[in-house]
């Protein structure tokens, strides 16, 4: 698998926020890059993805569709089609200055054009699930996306038996990998839609005007301080603290990747909730596989990402929770209300104006601060054992050579001190949970799936 190439030349079209038509007229991209370095410079939330070169952070976004394209080709011209209309599909990332391979600068958006080499049909024939899964891995491990070549790519594998939900028949999979600094989850999910024949739009991106640094952070400062005066009163619920790290956080991941995914219809699921009950039945699983081997995991806790409200100063707009799951409790309906009372809490403490204005601040700092900032390596603190990342990826309207979806899934990205990540992503009524893990970190993938699958039991 080779990264497509740089088009040598790209269309010109400013950034809107927006989906929209590719207006005429070409120009080099060297022009266009030095035009944009001055207005669309990558937000610090989307650009510590582009910093992190330890991590593998592309999201790898999976819809299996119903059945195989009479016309793959047709399907693959479809899908570069409705990508052309989109501006957002159309952005790379560039750098203001070079000094041979080294990256000077803060970087800043590019528009360019869709490459159809971005669209890889892989030889699939004879592929099962599994099989799939393995070649997915192969594709996080080692075919990470060059943001200054595309920030996107479609793998489409056509004819795969034994998918999830498939009706006993061959099925095609499309496996949208997208750059983490495009979009966060729900974007993602959006942008996919319209390779998919989606209409939907992404929403729009307010970027904030760059002013005098030392004014935003003083006003960060003073609403630090007024987030601890409400939290010490008791109107904010209380910040997370550091957890003690379990067997799963010492073990760097390492050797070859794990993914598993199976499908329950939403009326499944405990309490018929995704993420409440996503995160009961991981409570049960995790917790039973570590006591088996002689471990406590009362203080278990997962890193739950949620959406910030307000308006979008960045492709990223959300962060992490840290919800504990309360493994002791052994009434599962108690459980579940200890969970979405955390939920809640924590929606309620990113309301406040201090988050609002320590993006400010740090929107607002010079580029080669910035950069320092985002890229630096933090202290090990273990502040959860896992990743739950949730995404409703919206109704089962999407199509692939006029072959309906039937399931989605999706694997969030390993780190050092969690390299145990489960995806839940819906699709309709339809509910796809993933496990995304190395052979390093779980010695018996087998027995914690069989514990996760009956952990997902309807019944609280």
């Amino acid at each position: 698998l080779q990264p497509p190439s740089h088009p040598p030349s790209t269309r010109r079209h400013v950034h809107t926020g927006r989906c929209s038509p590719v207006d005429g007229g070409t120009e080099e991209v060297q022009v266009i890059r030095s035009r944009e370095s001055r207005r669309g410079r990558v937000a610090p939330a989307d650009a510590w993805y582009l910093f992190a070169d330890e991590l593998k952070t592309d999201q790898f976004l999976v819809y299996g569709f119903a059945g195989t394209p009479a016309s793959v080709e047709q399907a693959v011209e479809e899908v570069i089609a409705r990508a052309r209309t989109c501006s957002e599909l159309r952005l790379r990332v560039g750098y203001p200055n070079h000094l041979g391979s080294a990256r000077l600068g803060f970087p800043s958006w590019v528009p360019g054009d869709v490459d159809p080499g971005q669209i890889i049909v892989h030889d699939s024939d004879q592929l099962d699930w599994a099989g799939f899964l393995r070649t997915t891995g192969w594709l996080i491990e080692g075919h990470q996306l060059d943001p200054e070549r595309a920030m996107w790519r479609l793998h489409i594998f056509v004819g795969v038996h034994g998918v999830p939900g498939s009706p006993g028949k061959p099925a095609t999979v499309a496996v949208a990998q997208i750059s983490h600094a495009l979009a966060d989850g729900m974007r993602s999910a959006v942008l996919a839609g319209v390779l998919f024949g989606r209409q939907e739009a992404p929403p729009p991106i307010t970027e904030l005007p760059v002013h005098w640094p030392f004014a935003r952070s003083f006003e960060a400062f003073r609403a630090r301080r007024q987030l601890a005066a409400d939290t010490a009163a008791g109107l904010v619920p209380e910040p997370p603290s550091p957890v003690p790290a379990l067997s799963i956080n010492n073990s760097k991941p390492t050797g070859a990747p794990i993914l598993r995914t199976f499908v329950r219809h939403r009326a499944q699921l405990p309490g018929k909730r995704a993420t409440k009950g996503a995160l009961v039945a991981i409570s049960e699983a995790l917790s039973g596989y570590l006591r088996e081997r002689g471990e406590d995991p009362t203080m278990l806790t997962a890193l739950v990402p949620m959406a910030f409200s307000g308006t979008a100063h960045a492709r990223n707009h959300s962060g992490p929770e840290f919800i504990r799951l309360h493994p002791d409790v052994p009434v599962r309906a108690d459980r579940a209300g200890l969970i979405a009372a955390q939920l809640a809490d924590r929606r309620n403490r990113r309301q406040h104006a201090a988050l609002a204005a320590n993006e400010l601040a740090l929107a607002n700092l010079p580029g080669p601060l910035l950069r320092w900032i985002q890229s630096r390596t933090l202290p090990p603190t273990v502040m959860g054992h896992t990743v739950v990342s949730s995404v409703n990826r919206g109704p089962a309207d999407l199509t692939f050579g006029g072959c309906p979806v039937i399931m989605s899934a999706g694997y969030p990205f390993l780190t050092p001190t969690i390299p145990l990540t489960h995806g839940i992503h819906g699709i309709g009524e339809m509910v796809g949970i993933s496990v995304y893990t190395t052979t390093s970190v779980i010695s018996d993938i087998e027995g914690y799936i069989d514990r996760l699958n009956f952990g997902l039991r309807p019944q609280l």
